[in-house]
Protein backbone atom coordinates (compact mmCIF):
# COMPACT_ATOMS: atom_id res chain seq x y z
CA UNK A 1 0.00 0.00 0.00
CA UNK A 2 1.41 3.11 -1.13
CA UNK A 3 2.13 6.06 1.52
CA UNK A 4 -0.93 8.12 0.20
CA UNK A 5 -3.17 5.25 0.62
CA UNK A 6 -1.79 4.98 4.38
CA UNK A 7 -1.97 8.61 4.82
CA UNK A 8 -5.79 8.70 3.56
CA UNK A 9 -6.42 5.39 5.31
CA UNK A 10 -5.05 7.15 9.00
CA UNK A 11 -7.14 10.30 8.34
CA UNK A 12 -10.35 8.19 8.24
CA UNK A 13 -9.59 6.66 11.78
CA UNK A 14 -8.35 10.28 13.26
CA UNK A 15 -10.74 11.31 15.97
CA UNK A 16 -13.55 13.25 15.10
CA UNK A 17 -13.09 15.87 18.18
CA UNK A 18 -15.69 18.39 16.60
CA UNK A 19 -18.73 15.19 15.65
CA UNK A 20 -21.66 16.08 16.03
CA UNK A 21 -23.53 13.98 19.12
CA UNK A 22 -26.39 12.06 17.74
CA UNK A 23 -29.88 13.15 18.36
CA UNK A 24 -32.13 11.91 20.92
CA UNK A 25 -33.99 8.45 20.09
CA UNK A 26 -37.38 9.40 20.61
CA UNK A 27 -39.51 12.39 20.15
CA UNK A 28 -40.21 12.07 24.34
CA UNK A 29 -36.18 12.51 24.81
CA UNK A 30 -35.83 15.25 22.46
CA UNK A 31 -39.08 17.17 24.08
CA UNK A 32 -37.13 16.33 26.90
CA UNK A 33 -33.93 17.91 26.20
CA UNK A 34 -35.94 21.30 25.54
CA UNK A 35 -37.13 23.02 22.34
CA UNK A 36 -33.90 23.11 19.99
CA UNK A 37 -33.32 19.35 20.93
CA UNK A 38 -37.29 18.56 19.91
CA UNK A 39 -36.68 21.26 17.07
CA UNK A 40 -33.63 19.41 15.66
CA UNK A 41 -35.24 15.83 16.04
CA UNK A 42 -38.34 16.26 14.27
CA UNK A 43 -36.71 18.35 11.23
CA UNK A 44 -33.73 15.80 10.32
CA UNK A 45 -36.60 12.76 11.12
CA UNK A 46 -39.07 14.59 8.23
CA UNK A 47 -36.08 14.98 6.07
CA UNK A 48 -35.39 11.35 6.42
CA UNK A 49 -39.24 10.40 5.68
CA UNK A 50 -39.07 12.87 2.86
CA UNK A 51 -36.02 11.23 1.60
CA UNK A 52 -37.27 7.62 1.47
CA UNK A 53 -40.59 9.25 -0.04
CA UNK A 54 -42.69 8.86 2.66
CA UNK A 55 -44.29 11.27 4.49
CA UNK A 56 -43.60 12.56 7.73
CA UNK A 57 -45.29 10.83 10.84
CA UNK A 58 -48.39 13.44 11.84
CA UNK A 59 -46.09 13.49 15.60
CA UNK A 60 -43.16 14.57 14.09
CA UNK A 61 -45.40 17.89 13.00
CA UNK A 62 -46.93 18.38 16.83
CA UNK A 63 -43.70 17.77 18.13
CA UNK A 64 -42.11 20.70 16.28
CA UNK A 65 -45.35 23.30 16.41
CA UNK A 66 -45.00 22.74 20.45
CA UNK A 67 -41.09 23.08 20.22
CA UNK A 68 -41.46 26.09 18.34
CA UNK A 69 -44.25 27.56 20.71
CA UNK A 70 -41.69 26.92 23.47
CA UNK A 71 -39.03 28.92 21.68
CA UNK A 72 -41.11 32.03 20.47
CA UNK A 73 -42.33 32.69 23.96
CA UNK A 74 -38.58 31.82 25.32
CA UNK A 75 -37.07 34.22 22.47
CA UNK A 76 -39.98 36.77 23.59
CA UNK A 77 -38.76 37.13 27.26
CA UNK A 78 -37.35 40.62 28.70
CA UNK A 79 -33.62 40.63 29.16
CA UNK A 80 -32.75 36.85 28.40
CA UNK A 81 -34.51 36.52 25.02
CA UNK A 82 -33.67 36.91 21.69
CA UNK A 83 -33.29 40.64 21.10
CA UNK A 84 -33.20 40.72 17.35
CA UNK A 85 -36.33 38.43 16.81
CA UNK A 86 -38.11 40.94 19.57
CA UNK A 87 -37.09 43.65 17.05
CA UNK A 88 -38.48 41.89 14.46
CA UNK A 89 -41.61 41.11 16.48
CA UNK A 90 -42.17 45.23 17.36
CA UNK A 91 -42.13 45.62 13.09
CA UNK A 92 -45.08 43.65 12.79
CA UNK A 93 -47.01 45.20 15.69
CA UNK A 94 -46.15 49.03 14.87
CA UNK A 95 -46.60 50.31 11.84
CA UNK A 96 -43.88 53.14 12.44
CA UNK A 97 -41.47 50.60 13.20
CA UNK A 98 -42.35 48.53 9.59
CA UNK A 99 -41.93 52.10 7.89
CA UNK A 100 -38.69 52.93 9.85
CA UNK A 101 -37.05 50.05 9.05
CA UNK A 102 -37.45 50.35 5.52
CA UNK A 103 -36.36 53.57 5.46
CA UNK A 104 -33.18 52.50 7.22
CA UNK A 105 -32.69 49.76 4.57
CA UNK A 106 -31.68 52.55 2.29
CA UNK A 107 -30.78 55.32 4.38
CA UNK A 108 -27.26 55.53 2.76
CA UNK A 109 -28.48 55.26 -0.77
CA UNK A 110 -31.03 58.10 0.11
CA UNK A 111 -28.18 60.12 1.60
CA UNK A 112 -26.05 59.96 -1.48
CA UNK A 113 -29.16 60.96 -3.47
CA UNK A 114 -30.23 63.78 -1.07
CA UNK A 115 -26.26 65.06 -0.61
CA UNK A 116 -25.90 65.27 -4.63
CA UNK A 117 -28.93 67.20 -5.25
CA UNK A 118 -27.91 69.78 -2.47
CA UNK A 119 -24.44 70.25 -4.16
CA UNK A 120 -26.13 71.04 -7.28
CA UNK A 121 -27.03 74.26 -5.95
CA UNK A 122 -24.83 74.94 -2.93
CA UNK A 123 -21.49 72.54 -3.75
CA UNK A 124 -18.68 75.16 -2.26
CA UNK A 125 -17.56 75.36 -6.03
CA UNK A 126 -20.23 76.71 -6.99
CA UNK A 127 -20.61 79.49 -4.19
CA UNK A 128 -17.21 81.03 -4.85
CA UNK A 129 -18.68 82.45 -8.07
CA UNK A 130 -21.29 83.77 -6.09
CA UNK A 131 -20.95 87.72 -4.89
CA UNK A 132 -21.16 87.75 -0.86
CA UNK A 133 -24.66 88.44 0.34
CA UNK A 134 -27.79 86.93 2.19
CA UNK A 135 -28.16 84.37 -0.50
CA UNK A 136 -24.58 82.70 -0.52
CA UNK A 137 -24.39 82.58 3.07
CA UNK A 138 -27.57 80.74 3.06
CA UNK A 139 -26.27 78.36 0.27
CA UNK A 140 -23.43 77.57 2.60
CA UNK A 141 -25.13 77.13 5.68
CA UNK A 142 -27.54 74.77 3.35
CA UNK A 143 -24.08 72.93 2.55
CA UNK A 144 -23.33 72.61 5.54
CA UNK A 145 -26.56 71.36 7.04
CA UNK A 146 -26.78 68.46 4.23
CA UNK A 147 -23.02 67.93 5.49
CA UNK A 148 -24.22 66.72 9.20
CA UNK A 149 -27.14 64.81 8.26
CA UNK A 150 -29.86 67.49 9.30
CA UNK A 151 -32.59 67.01 7.26
CA UNK A 152 -35.11 68.42 8.41
CA UNK A 153 -32.79 71.48 8.58
CA UNK A 154 -32.32 71.18 5.10
CA UNK A 155 -35.95 71.37 4.50
CA UNK A 156 -36.13 75.14 6.53
CA UNK A 157 -33.24 76.32 5.06
CA UNK A 158 -34.68 75.41 1.63
CA UNK A 159 -38.05 77.10 2.60
CA UNK A 160 -36.16 80.24 4.10
CA UNK A 161 -33.89 80.62 0.60
CA UNK A 162 -36.92 81.33 -1.21
CA UNK A 163 -37.01 84.92 0.40
CA UNK A 164 -34.27 85.72 -1.49
CA UNK A 165 -34.42 83.88 -4.36
CA UNK A 166 -34.91 84.68 -8.40
CA UNK A 167 -37.82 83.16 -10.17
CA UNK A 168 -34.73 81.03 -11.77
CA UNK A 169 -33.16 80.36 -8.16
CA UNK A 170 -36.47 79.37 -6.81
CA UNK A 171 -37.54 76.53 -9.07
CA UNK A 172 -33.96 74.93 -8.31
CA UNK A 173 -35.09 75.14 -4.30
CA UNK A 174 -38.31 73.65 -5.50
CA UNK A 175 -36.71 71.14 -7.20
CA UNK A 176 -34.26 69.87 -4.29
CA UNK A 177 -37.17 70.89 -1.70
CA UNK A 178 -39.50 68.02 -3.92
CA UNK A 179 -37.06 65.19 -4.04
CA UNK A 180 -38.29 61.71 -2.94
CA UNK A 181 -34.57 60.93 -1.03
CA UNK A 182 -35.21 64.28 0.66
CA UNK A 183 -38.56 63.34 1.85
CA UNK A 184 -37.47 59.81 2.94
CA UNK A 185 -34.82 61.16 5.49
CA UNK A 186 -36.85 63.49 6.90
CA UNK A 187 -39.41 61.08 7.70
CA UNK A 188 -36.79 58.62 9.03
CA UNK A 189 -35.98 61.41 11.46
CA UNK A 190 -39.21 62.32 12.25
CA UNK A 191 -39.33 58.72 13.23
CA UNK A 192 -36.45 58.24 14.73
CA UNK A 193 -37.98 60.10 18.19
CA UNK A 194 -40.98 58.19 18.65
CA UNK A 195 -41.05 55.17 21.63
CA UNK A 196 -41.37 52.64 19.67
CA UNK A 197 -38.77 53.38 16.66
CA UNK A 198 -36.65 54.27 20.10
CA UNK A 199 -37.50 50.52 21.87
CA UNK A 200 -36.61 48.95 18.69
CA UNK A 201 -33.42 50.56 18.22
CA UNK A 202 -32.09 49.75 21.52
CA UNK A 203 -33.38 45.89 20.88
CA UNK A 204 -31.27 46.20 17.70
CA UNK A 205 -28.15 47.61 19.70
CA UNK A 206 -28.58 44.34 22.18
CA UNK A 207 -28.88 42.15 19.37
CA UNK A 208 -24.99 43.04 17.90
CA UNK A 209 -22.99 45.35 16.08
CA UNK A 210 -25.55 46.55 12.63
CA UNK A 211 -24.81 45.63 9.45
CA UNK A 212 -22.59 48.65 7.19
CA UNK A 213 -21.65 50.30 10.84
CA UNK A 214 -18.08 50.38 12.40
CA UNK A 215 -18.84 47.77 14.99
CA UNK A 216 -19.49 45.30 12.14
CA UNK A 217 -17.09 46.13 10.06
CA UNK A 218 -14.63 45.79 13.27
CA UNK A 219 -15.72 42.27 14.07
CA UNK A 220 -15.19 41.38 10.23
CA UNK A 221 -12.14 42.29 10.18
CA UNK A 222 -11.27 39.83 13.41
CA UNK A 223 -13.62 36.96 11.86
CA UNK A 224 -11.01 37.62 8.61
CA UNK A 225 -7.52 37.71 10.79
CA UNK A 226 -8.82 34.31 12.60
CA UNK A 227 -9.73 32.27 9.25
CA UNK A 228 -6.52 33.70 8.00
CA UNK A 229 -4.83 32.11 10.66
CA UNK A 230 -6.37 28.97 10.32
CA UNK A 231 -5.76 28.91 7.15
CA UNK A 232 -2.01 29.69 7.46
CA UNK A 233 -1.71 26.85 9.50
CA UNK A 234 -3.28 24.15 7.51
CA UNK A 235 -1.17 25.44 4.68
CA UNK A 236 1.43 24.09 7.02
CA UNK A 237 0.54 21.34 8.21
CA UNK A 238 -0.42 19.91 4.79
CA UNK A 239 3.19 21.36 4.00
CA UNK A 240 4.98 18.85 6.49
CA UNK A 241 2.78 16.16 4.96
CA UNK A 242 3.97 16.61 2.05
CA UNK A 243 7.81 16.43 3.58
CA UNK A 244 6.90 13.27 5.36
CA UNK A 245 5.32 11.42 2.61
CA UNK A 246 8.51 12.56 0.40
CA UNK A 247 10.48 11.06 3.22
CA UNK A 248 8.53 7.98 3.29
CA UNK A 249 9.39 7.29 -0.49
CA UNK A 250 12.31 8.54 -1.66
CA UNK A 251 12.55 7.41 -5.02
CA UNK A 252 8.88 7.83 -5.61
CA UNK A 253 7.08 10.90 -6.81
CA UNK A 254 7.79 14.48 -5.18
CA UNK A 255 5.10 15.97 -3.43
CA UNK A 256 4.24 20.14 -2.75
CA UNK A 257 1.39 21.86 -0.62
CA UNK A 258 0.08 25.10 -2.64
CA UNK A 259 -2.47 27.62 -0.92
CA UNK A 260 -5.36 29.54 -2.88
CA UNK A 261 -6.02 27.57 -5.36
CA UNK A 262 -8.19 29.53 -8.28
CA UNK A 263 -10.56 27.71 -10.62
CA UNK A 264 -8.90 28.99 -14.21
CA UNK A 265 -11.35 31.10 -16.61
CA UNK A 266 -12.94 28.84 -19.02
CA UNK A 267 -13.09 26.30 -16.57
CA UNK A 268 -15.82 23.61 -17.78
CA UNK A 269 -19.12 23.51 -15.44
CA UNK A 270 -21.53 26.20 -14.16
CA UNK A 271 -19.35 28.78 -11.45
CA UNK A 272 -22.79 30.26 -10.30
CA UNK A 273 -22.94 30.14 -6.14
CA UNK A 274 -19.79 27.23 -6.26
CA UNK A 275 -16.70 27.79 -4.64
CA UNK A 276 -14.26 29.28 -6.92
CA UNK A 277 -11.17 29.56 -4.51
CA UNK A 278 -9.92 26.35 -2.45
CA UNK A 279 -7.65 27.45 0.98
CA UNK A 280 -5.03 24.14 0.50
CA UNK A 281 -4.48 21.46 -1.75
CA UNK A 282 -1.99 18.68 -1.85
CA UNK A 283 -0.39 17.77 -5.23
CA UNK A 284 1.91 14.61 -6.42
CA UNK A 285 4.18 15.95 -8.85
CA UNK A 286 4.88 13.27 -12.09
CA UNK A 287 8.38 12.85 -12.77
CA UNK A 288 7.70 12.48 -16.19
CA UNK A 289 5.36 14.66 -16.98
CA UNK A 290 4.87 18.69 -16.80
CA UNK A 291 1.60 18.07 -14.80
CA UNK A 292 0.74 16.66 -11.59
CA UNK A 293 -2.23 15.22 -9.75
CA UNK A 294 -4.65 16.18 -6.79
CA UNK A 295 -4.10 14.23 -3.48
CA UNK A 296 -6.03 16.23 -0.83
CA UNK A 297 -8.32 19.23 -0.86
CA UNK A 298 -8.51 21.01 2.94
CA UNK A 299 -10.76 23.92 3.58
CA UNK A 300 -10.04 25.83 6.56
CA UNK A 301 -13.16 27.54 8.82
CA UNK A 302 -12.14 29.25 12.21
CA UNK A 303 -15.22 27.20 13.67
CA UNK A 304 -17.10 24.32 13.14
CA UNK A 305 -20.47 26.75 12.51
CA UNK A 306 -18.37 29.08 9.55
CA UNK A 307 -18.35 25.05 7.76
CA UNK A 308 -21.79 24.46 8.28
CA UNK A 309 -22.94 27.77 5.96
CA UNK A 310 -20.23 26.82 3.55
CA UNK A 311 -21.03 23.61 2.78
CA UNK A 312 -23.74 23.82 -0.03
CA UNK A 313 -20.69 26.12 -2.04
CA UNK A 314 -18.36 23.52 -1.54
CA UNK A 315 -20.45 20.72 -2.83
CA UNK A 316 -21.12 23.23 -6.28
CA UNK A 317 -17.27 23.46 -6.22
CA UNK A 318 -16.37 19.89 -6.10
CA UNK A 319 -19.47 19.03 -8.99
CA UNK A 320 -17.48 21.96 -11.41
CA UNK A 321 -14.13 20.23 -10.49
CA UNK A 322 -15.29 17.08 -11.42
CA UNK A 323 -16.34 18.08 -14.58
CA UNK A 324 -12.90 18.09 -15.76
CA UNK A 325 -12.10 16.12 -18.92
CA UNK A 326 -10.37 13.01 -18.98
CA UNK A 327 -6.78 13.47 -20.36
CA UNK A 328 -6.74 17.07 -19.98
CA UNK A 329 -4.48 19.34 -18.35
CA UNK A 330 -5.91 22.33 -16.03
CA UNK A 331 -3.28 25.20 -15.16
CA UNK A 332 -4.81 26.59 -11.54
CA UNK A 333 -3.14 29.75 -10.59
CA UNK A 334 -2.17 29.47 -6.63
CA UNK A 335 -0.33 31.99 -4.27
CA UNK A 336 2.79 30.20 -5.29
CA UNK A 337 2.44 30.33 -9.06
CA UNK A 338 0.67 27.92 -11.85
CA UNK A 339 -0.03 24.31 -10.86
CA UNK A 340 -0.49 22.48 -13.67
CA UNK A 341 -3.66 19.35 -12.76
CA UNK A 342 -4.23 15.97 -14.38
CA UNK A 343 -7.79 16.33 -15.63
CA UNK A 344 -8.38 13.00 -13.95
CA UNK A 345 -7.60 13.78 -10.55
CA UNK A 346 -10.64 16.33 -10.82
CA UNK A 347 -12.87 14.10 -11.88
CA UNK A 348 -12.47 11.84 -8.86
CA UNK A 349 -13.88 14.79 -6.97
CA UNK A 350 -17.36 14.40 -7.59
CA UNK A 351 -19.17 14.04 -4.01
CA UNK A 352 -20.95 10.85 -3.51
CA UNK A 353 -24.95 11.47 -1.94
CA UNK A 354 -24.91 13.81 0.98
CA UNK A 355 -20.99 13.11 1.53
CA UNK A 356 -17.89 14.57 0.39
CA UNK A 357 -14.96 12.33 -1.40
CA UNK A 358 -12.33 10.76 0.73
CA UNK A 359 -10.17 12.92 -0.39
CA UNK A 360 -11.96 16.46 0.89
CA UNK A 361 -11.71 17.67 4.29
CA UNK A 362 -12.15 20.54 6.38
CA UNK A 363 -9.61 21.64 9.17
CA UNK A 364 -10.08 24.02 12.12
CA UNK A 365 -7.94 24.40 14.83
CA UNK A 366 -10.66 25.69 17.35
CA UNK A 367 -11.23 23.94 20.54
CA UNK A 368 -13.76 20.98 20.64
CA UNK A 369 -16.68 22.82 20.65
CA UNK A 370 -20.25 21.50 22.24
CA UNK A 371 -22.55 22.07 19.08
CA UNK A 372 -25.74 23.52 19.41
CA UNK A 373 -28.67 21.17 18.19
CA UNK A 374 -30.38 23.88 16.25
CA UNK A 375 -27.66 26.35 14.51
CA UNK A 376 -28.15 29.63 14.72
CA UNK A 377 -28.83 30.35 11.00
CA UNK A 378 -31.69 27.77 11.08
CA UNK A 379 -33.50 29.30 14.30
CA UNK A 380 -33.21 32.35 13.00
CA UNK A 381 -34.90 31.67 9.56
CA UNK A 382 -37.57 29.35 11.73
CA UNK A 383 -37.89 32.61 14.27
CA UNK A 384 -38.61 35.10 10.69
CA UNK A 385 -41.33 32.91 8.86
CA UNK A 386 -44.21 34.84 8.82
CA UNK A 387 -46.44 32.72 11.50
CA UNK A 388 -43.73 32.96 13.84
CA UNK A 389 -43.90 36.92 13.58
CA UNK A 390 -47.50 37.33 13.92
CA UNK A 391 -47.99 34.26 16.75
CA UNK A 392 -45.23 36.51 18.97
CA UNK A 393 -47.17 39.60 18.37
CA UNK A 394 -50.37 37.89 19.29
CA UNK A 395 -49.03 36.65 22.99
CA UNK A 396 -47.10 40.44 23.29
CA UNK A 397 -51.07 41.86 22.65
CA UNK A 398 -52.48 39.07 25.82
CA UNK A 399 -54.37 36.87 22.99
CA UNK A 400 -54.23 33.19 23.79
CA UNK A 401 -52.58 31.30 21.15
CA UNK A 402 -52.19 28.00 20.10
CA UNK A 403 -49.42 26.08 19.10
CA UNK A 404 -51.22 24.61 15.59
CA UNK A 405 -51.45 28.67 14.61
CA UNK A 406 -47.87 27.42 13.73
CA UNK A 407 -48.55 24.43 11.17
CA UNK A 408 -48.16 26.58 8.23
CA UNK A 409 -44.48 26.43 8.93
CA UNK A 410 -44.56 22.64 9.63
CA UNK A 411 -46.35 22.79 6.12
CA UNK A 412 -43.16 24.74 4.41
CA UNK A 413 -40.46 23.27 6.04
CA UNK A 414 -41.75 20.16 4.05
CA UNK A 415 -41.67 21.89 0.94
CA UNK A 416 -40.59 25.28 0.16
CA UNK A 417 -37.50 26.16 -1.24
CA UNK A 418 -36.81 29.07 1.09
CA UNK A 419 -36.43 26.39 4.18
CA UNK A 420 -34.19 23.96 2.43
CA UNK A 421 -31.36 24.70 5.07
CA UNK A 422 -33.17 24.28 7.65
CA UNK A 423 -34.71 20.82 6.31
CA UNK A 424 -31.27 19.74 6.09
CA UNK A 425 -29.35 21.72 8.94
CA UNK A 426 -28.67 18.29 10.74
CA UNK A 427 -27.72 16.09 7.92
CA UNK A 428 -25.19 18.88 6.61
CA UNK A 429 -23.71 19.84 10.21
CA UNK A 430 -23.20 15.93 10.07
CA UNK A 431 -21.25 15.54 6.95
CA UNK A 432 -19.27 19.01 8.18
CA UNK A 433 -18.15 17.55 11.05
CA UNK A 434 -17.52 14.08 10.04
CA UNK A 435 -15.02 15.62 7.46
CA UNK A 436 -13.27 18.03 9.56
CA UNK A 437 -9.90 18.08 11.43
CA UNK A 438 -7.40 19.81 13.49
CA UNK A 439 -4.02 20.45 12.03
CA UNK A 440 -2.52 18.37 14.38
CA UNK A 441 -4.86 15.19 12.86
CA UNK A 442 -3.20 16.20 9.87
CA UNK A 443 0.22 15.98 11.15
CA UNK A 444 -0.61 12.92 13.62
CA UNK A 445 -2.33 10.89 10.09
CA UNK A 446 1.04 11.73 8.37
CA UNK A 447 3.27 10.22 11.43
CA UNK A 448 1.35 6.74 11.52
CA UNK A 449 3.13 3.64 10.86
CA UNK A 450 3.57 2.53 7.12
CA UNK A 451 2.72 6.87 6.50
CA UNK A 452 6.16 8.58 7.29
Amino acid sequence: MSAEALLLAALRRAPRRYALPALPASVEEAAAEGPASALAFSIEHAREALARGATPAAELGHAFTAALDALIRSALQPGTGDAAFQAAVLQVRAPEVGTHARLAARHERDRRAARAAVDALAHPGKLRALPSGTWRDGLAGLHALAARDDWPAVTRALDALHADATAVDATALERVRAHPAIARLVRAAELATTPAVRHYESLRGDGGPRAGSAGAASTGKQAKRRGAATEARTLAALAAVATRLDAADPVGPRHRAVGGLLVPKGYPGDPVRAKNEWDAALVREAATADHGELCLLVEAKASPEAAHADLPRLWRGLRRLAEARAGSVYRFPTRDGMVALDGDSLRRLQPPASALPPTVFYCCDAPADHPQRLDAASRGMLLSEPACLAFAARLLDGALASSDELTPVWRDLLQARRLVAVLHQHANARTVREAMLHPDDLLAASDAEGAG
